[in-house]
């Protein structure tokens, strides 16, 4: 008897800089293997995190996240190039945010199955429209099966732009 394959989710991170704010947000979108959204959160870090530091707290943000809601299978993915290589193994992270990497190929390990892949920015947009209303929050939102609405328009982006092929 063969098992049934265990479903593969993808998760998109990005991550939003507010400068003159000082503090930055994140956001993450959960998808089935059709691409059908099933969670979406946003956190505002409260803090004067430059954009790799942020990027990188989004991605340990989505691996808690998954964990959360007990998900053990994902493809991650991110537009910044820098995170997917160190994580990946092929590069040295930046020292800045060294610490974190570790923190997240740790916590990588509690998932049966994890990739780190690099998406285009254009691939991410859906992300990143997260991760700027987490600027305007003042702790977290967390979505479950639903898509808030500030979201809808960039999920139909990504659906033309055929992210998920």
């Amino acid at each position: 008897m063969v098992p049934t394959p265990r479903p593969l989710f993808k998760i998109n991170v990005d991550g939003a800089v507010a400068t003159a704010a000082k503090k930055a947000g994140v956001g993450v979108i959960v998808r089935d293997e059709l691409g059908r959204v099933e969670a979406a959160m946003c956190r505002n870090l409260n803090a004067p995190l430059g954009a790799i530091e942020t990027e990188s707290m989004a991605i340990e943000a989505r691996l808690l996240f998954a964990k959360d809601i007990d998900i053990r299978d994902i493809v991650v993915q991110s537009d910044s190039l820098i995170l997917v290589k160190a994580l990946n193994g092929t590069s040295v992270p930046p020292s800045a945010i060294s610490v974190v990497v570790q923190g997240i190929l740790d916590l990588s390990l509690s998932f049966r199955k994890v990739e780190f892949s690099h998406v285009k920015r254009q691939g991410n947009r859906s992300a990143h429209v997260v991760a700027k209303h987490a600027l305007s929050i003042v702790d977290f939102i967390i979505w479950i099966e639903e898509t808030p609405c500030f979201l809808e328009q960039a999920l139909i982006h990504d659906v033309t732009s055929q992210v998920f092929h």
